[in-house]
Order: C-alpha cells, then structure tokens, then sequence
C-alpha cells in the first residue's frame, strides 16, 4: 500500500494544483463576460466551447498519451493551457474567447485523462476502491476551494490570469519529479450507442441530462449571482460550497441504490431535485444564507445523477462491456453539456436569472414522466443483477478502470506478486534496488 500511495500522490498533487486554477477560471470567464456587457447566450456559447473542447478530447487524448507518454502529456497540456490562458487575458472578445475556451477545455479532458489512467495503472485490484474515493475527494475539493480565488482580485485585473497559468506551470512539477517514466496505456473501445439505447434507455438519457445540468451550472450560475446582486465574494461561496456539497449526498444515495431498484433510486433524486429546483426558482426572495443552504443541497442531489445513470446502465450488460459502455456515455455526456449552455439563457432571458432553475426542474420533470412511462411498460432489473454503485466523477471512461469489477474475471486464481505484476507496469529509469522489487 505505502508503494501505490507513493505513486498515486504525484500525479494527485498535481490535479490539485491545475484544478485550483482551471476550476475557478471557469466562474471567472463567465463573470468577465457579463461585466462587459455580453447577454448570457453568448456566455452560453463561449461555455459551449468549452465542454466541445472536453469532449473531443475524450476521444483524441488516449492515442496522444500512447504515443508521447502521460508525463509529457500533461507537461504538453499543461503548457498549451498556460498559453491559452495568457493570449486570452490580451485578447478579450466573444468570438476569440470561444476559441480559447475550446483549448482550454481540451487541455482539460487531458489533464483527466492522463491523471486517472495513472492512478488506474498505479493500483492493484485490492486498493482500487480507496484511491476512487481519493480521487474523487481531490477533484472535488480543488474545483471548490478554488472559487474562492475570486476574491484575491478584481474582474478587470490581470491577477486573475496570471494566478491561473502560475498554476498551470507549476502543477507539471510534482510529475516531472516522478522517478518513474509513468505508466503503460491501456486501450479502450466504444461500444454501440443504439445498442446502449436500446437495452437500458434511462442510463444515456440521465447522461445527458447530468451534462445539461452540470454545464449550465459552472456557466450560468455566476451570471445568475451577479444579476440578483450578489457580490463576487457571495458568488464564489455559491460556487465553492455547491461543488463541495457534491460530496455529501454521494455514499448514501449511492448505497440505496445498491439497496432498492436502481430505477426507483433514480427517479426518486430527479423527483427531489425537480422541486428543490422550482424552489430556487422563486430564489430572489430568498435570504442569502438559505440560498446557499439550497445550492449545496443541490450539488449534492445533482452530482450524482451522472454516476447513478452509468451504474444502471452498466446492470444492463457484461462486465466486459464496461469501459466501451463508459466510453459512449461518456460522448452522450459530453453533448449534453454543450447543449445545456445554449439552451438555459433562453429561460433565463424570458424569466430573468431563475430561469436558469426552471430549466432544469423542466427537464428533470421530463425525465421522470419518461421514466415512469418505463415503470409500466418494462420490467425492472432484479435487484440480485445490480452492480454495486461507484461515485464517478464526470471526467473520462477511464475512471471506470478503477473498478474492481472491471477485471475481477480476468484476475481470478491469479497469485499475488503475478496479480502486483501486472497491475504495476512502470519503467523505472534508475537501476537500483527497487528495481528488484518489480522483478
């Protein structure tokens, strides 16, 4: 265990660093924006960007990392992101900024890619679970706590450019200073998307979803906190605390759904976070300390509709079928969050900032009627069939991987030092005593 800690704590420092970075530019892009005068579609758009860029790099990252390898990867991303960043802060403009976004969010499907396929690579059957929960929690906590860099400067500044490619540099260290050469890569193929469809409809669907809401969350909230008059301090609690309450509901939603039917638990968090929603809906009205009470409720109920929809998915077919199931929905995710951005300022230009609410509880409404609609017409899953639920952060199909469900079968009668072997497939560049601990 202290070998895997040791080869998993680089690569996690240096996602702490770069998210800190990336995570609170993200709100600070929006807010700039808006403070120029720009209407929230085009916000909307420029966020769109954005997760095109994620979503693209979803596909093309893997083949990049087979080639050139995960250190130089990120150092690549890491560098192209830091160079983006600092065109931008000199070039501030719908249209340009649109382009810059899409390498932004690019670089940043890279720096997930390459960290958790690192941490995959890193671990053995037995410790998977830990480092999942590890990971998470590092995520988590880096896009949270770094709304809170919103406040070391004003929007017109240049600090807050120069804080996010400071950090973007600086996240390539802990890596670099890796004794090893970094992991092999595994493959990965996608499976039929009509196929997934087809057999369990409601697991694409909650995908989709999920990116509906997650991206017209980090795009328009802050819009939404600047037009009720919040200040810049107040928005990046909402912010921060709303991500960091993604955490809370995970584990005990995630273990009833391992407890009763998986559809029922599904339907259950889009029912709760319809009318939590419409709620927010009438928010204006609302003290500011009970609207930060419900955002947090509200991350907590929201992020975890993209992991309940892969695991219920994934109860419809083979564990072989996992990482090509994971890697369609994860496209099926990626469009979501593309056209969230584009479709939520509409309600928010018709019904003012709290359209941005309304949208989502109409289309957790639309979920559940479709939903219900499947109750009476299909069979559920046998609660015995169920897989157990895991708390995927919505980054790449490669996290998936850490499953220990995804290569138990292959593992089976396998001796220990052969399974460590296996599972621990470094180049170490130095040849001295640790070598032989491989060998």
């Amino acid at each position: 265990m202290k070998k895997t800690i040791r080869l998993v704590i680089p690569p996690l420092i240096s996602l702490v660093i770069v998210m800190l970075g990336n995570g609170f530019f993200n709100t600070y892009a929006s807010l700039r924006l808006s403070k120029d005068g720009h209407p929230s579609w085009v916000i909307g758009v420029i966020n769109s960007a954005y997760y095109l860029g994620v979503m693209l790099g979803s596909v093309y990252v893997e083949k990049l990392i087979n080639r050139i390898g995960h250190i130089r990867t990120f150092a690549m991303f890491a560098s192209i992101n830091s160079a983006a960043i600092l065109v931008q802060s000199f070039i501030i403009g719908p249209t340009s900024w649109s382009i810059f976004r899409f390498l932004v969010g690019f670089c940043a499907s890279g720096f997930f890619i390459v960290i958790e396929s690192w941490l995959l690579l890193s671990t053995s059957i037995r410790t998977r679970g830990k480092i999942l929960s590890l990971y998470m929690l590092t995520l988590y906590m880096a896009q949270g706590f770094g709304q809170f860099i919103l406040n070391l400067a004003t929007l017109e500044s240049f600090i807050p450019f120069a804080i996010t490619i400071f950090l973007s540099s600086l996240s390539i260290l802990p890596v670099c200073m890796m004794k090893s050469s970094g992991p092999l890569v595994l493959e990965s193929s996608i499976t039929n998307l009509f196929e997934i469809l087809k057999k369990a409809p409601l697991g694409p669907i909650g995908c989709f979803i999920a990116g509906l809401i997650t991206s017209s969350f980090y795009g328009l909230a802050p819009i939404f906190g600047k037009e009720i008059h919040l200040s810049v301090m107040q928005i990046s609690y909402v912010m921060g605390f709303t991500i960091l309450g993604g955490l809370i509901l995970q584990w005990p939603i995630g273990h009833l759904s391992d407890i009763f039917n998986r559809r029922k638990v599904m339907i259950s968090v889009f029912f709760a976070l319809m009318l939590l929603t419409f709620a927010l809906f009438y928010s204006k009205f609302f003290h500011y300390h009970l609207l930060l009470t419900l955002m947090v409720i509200f991350g907590g109920i929201s992020f975890t509709i993209y992991p309940l929809s892969i695991t219920y998915t994934c109860d419809y077919f083979s564990e072989k079928n996992i990482i090509g199931i994971t890697c369609a929905l994860l496209i099926i995710y990626g469009i979501g969050c593309i056209v969230g951005p584009l479709l939520s300022p509409i309600f928010m230009s018709l019904l003012g900032p709290a359209g941005l609410f309304l949208f989502i509880a109409i289309v957790s409404a639309i979920y559940i009627l479709f939903a219900m609609w499947r109750v009476l017409h299909v069979r559920p899953h046998l609660e015995r069939e169920q897989s157990d639920y895991l708390p995927l952060p919505r980054a790449t199909s490669l996290v998936f991987l850490l499953d220990p469900r995804s290569d138990a079968e292959e593992t089976d009668g396998l001796e220990e030092d052969e399974d460590d072997l296996e599972l621990y497939p470094f180049i170490e560049e130095d040849e001295d005593e640790d070598d032989e601990e491989f060998k």
